[in-house]
């Protein structure tokens, strides 16, 4: 089975322990995320995928392990960093649900994912995102509450983008979006990677998320069971059997 971890990371997930109070969920999970690629966590639910990134961003608890971010030849402790200051070294997150402010116009959404930290302005980085999405500029001055689901998840990504990341963490990008919508999103995440960013991706569309990543991961109980190419995890009988059952 094909390794992950002879690449240079950019991001590593190691022997990651946790849960929720009392109740363990992660009992060791290891994940390697080379730079520039798009991988994916997949597996039934219950495995703990999203746990992973809830860990990283302090909302589920970590009793052991570690995550780190190695960027500019600095290893960085992203465990003990502040939730708030995530986008400020580099990691980018959408969560799966209450991903963006209804209340705050489009506009405003964007401004509140800026980082000063970029070498670019809030004007440049904003205009490149009304140039990657301009269905968001027509409606720039708009609540976000009036968006569908579909653009909610695009000003989601949008947002997160106004930070300029290395890495992106997606939790289950394509849930609840219409069939046609979920092949656009995916379609839009190559775009992301193609530009540099670097994806993180917990998915329940595992065929279709397995077909556009570089490698991916296979969680059930907690615990790391399979790993391998995207598509190699697709197309593996036993896999496909258990895991992503007949299409």
């Amino acid at each position: 089975m094909a390794d992950n971890t002879s690449k240079n990371p950019l991001f590593t997930v190691t022997d990651l322990q946790g849960g929720y109070g009392d109740i363990q969920i992660l009992n060791g999970v290891s994940i390697n995320v080379p730079e520039k690629h798009i991988v994916t966590i997949v597996g039934p639910n219950g495995a703990g995928k999203s746990t992973i990134l809830k860990a990283i961003y302090g909302i589920a608890k970590v009793t052991s392990g570690s995550v780190t971010l190695h960027k500019d030849g600095v290893a960085v402790d992203v465990l003990a960093t502040k939730p708030h200051n995530l986008s400020k070294i580099g990691v980018g997150y959408v969560p799966q649900i209450d991903n963006v402010f209804p209340a705050l116009s489009i506009e405003e959404n964007l401004e509140v994912g800026y980082v000063n930290f970029s070498n670019k302005s809030l004007d440049e980085i904003r205009d490149e995102i009304y140039q990657r999405y301009p269905d968001l500029k027509k409606r720039h001055k708009d609540r976000a509450g009036t968006l569908s689901g579909g653009q909610r998840q695009m000003l989601a990504m949008a947002r997160a983008l106004m930070s300029s990341p290395s890495i992106l963490l997606l939790d289950e990008p394509s849930a609840g979006l219409a069939p046609a919508l979920v092949d656009q999103l995916f379609d839009e995440l190559v775009k992301i990677n193609k530009s540099g960013v670097t994806i993180l991706m917990v998915e329940q569309n595992a065929r279709r998320a397995l077909a556009i990543s570089d490698y991916g991961y296979v969680l059930d109980m907690g615990r790391n069971r399979h790993e391998g190419v995207g598509s190699a995890l697709v197309d593996d009988p036993e896999i496909v059997g258990i895991y992503l059952g007949k299409k």
